[in-house]
């Protein structure tokens, strides 16, 4: 990854980050796309000064980024204490999950192959509905923290139209989005990217870096590898196409899984 692009953000990060703080993000996070907005401090003073935390390897993490900025340390320190929120934020979410749902324990091979009704009513494998579940609490974790950390350079789950034949990305709104995701209109969605973290240069179709949770249901020993993006299994994979929209390089890319760590 270019030292360029991460210095770039994390210079405008130490202007804001010093220069004061604003509150959190109000609202369920069921409306997710968003972009990041920052108030956490105002409200929650402890996050940007005192030493205290829920996760102290987060909080330990969040005061690393803090002072990359401040002493303009090299943009590997920087991307090193960004993914170990991830990581932690995704260790969080694996164990809230199989306690809240599955008494904590991991489900064998064939509960993982079991058909269960999703929120919408529709029949999916547990593999699948327990990824969504873990997806969820990992996506909160990292708004949460990344709020405070690196205001206004990051999305959670933007969704972009990519145009591969003149290779231009379009960011789609959060109206468009829920409006497509009514059932008369869900074709629309076909082809379009929603990668689950991205960080950018403050507009989010100038992307640095993009992540992606995997919560493997079996194998957990071993990092899933990433999905086909097209209706082909021929065709590209969601990295693949991340790297295509966003003109990235390989280590840009990145699959966070729990207990495992930081994947290409």
């Amino acid at each position: 990854m270019g030292l360029g692009r991460w210095t770039d953000w994390l210079w405008v990060f130490v202007a804001v980050g010093l220069g004061g703080c604003a509150g959190p993000r109000q609202g369920a996070y069921a409306q997710r796309g968003y972009d990041s907005v920052t108030n956490t401090c105002r409200t929650q003073p402890a996050l940007c000064t005192g030493a205290e935390s829920v996760l102290p390897g987060v909080r330990a993490a969040e005061v690393a980024v803090v002072v990359a900025g401040a002493r303009a340390m090299l943009d590997e320190d920087t991307k090193r204490s960004v993914e170990s929120v991830l990581k932690e934020c995704a260790e969080q979410a694996r164990s809230a999950v199989l306690l809240r749902e599955h008494e904590g324990r991991s489900p064998t091979p064939e509960q993982c192959k079991e058909q269960v009704r999703n929120e919408q009513g529709e029949s999916v494998s547990r593999a699948i509905w327990l990824g969504n579940q873990m997806h969820a609490v990992a996506l909160e974790c990292v708004e949460r923290k990344f709020d405070s950390m690196m205001p206004g350079r990051f999305s959670i789950e933007p969704t972009y139209r990519f145009d591969r034949r003149t290779g231009t990305s379009t960011l789609l709104s959060k109206k468009e989005v829920q409006l497509l995701k009514q059932p008369r209109f869900r074709h629309e969605l076909k082809g379009t990217l929603t990668p689950d973290f991205v960080i950018h240069t403050g507009d989010p179709l100038q992307v640095s870096v993009v992540y992606d949770f995997k919560f493997p249901c079996t194998n957990v020993s071993e990092p899933p590898g990433w999905r086909s993006g097209g209706s082909s299994l021929s065709g590209p994979t969601q990295k693949e196409s991340y790297m295509q929209a966003f003109r990235l390089g390989t280590r840009q890319v990145l699959r966070v899984v729990p207990r495992l760590g930081i994947f290409e």
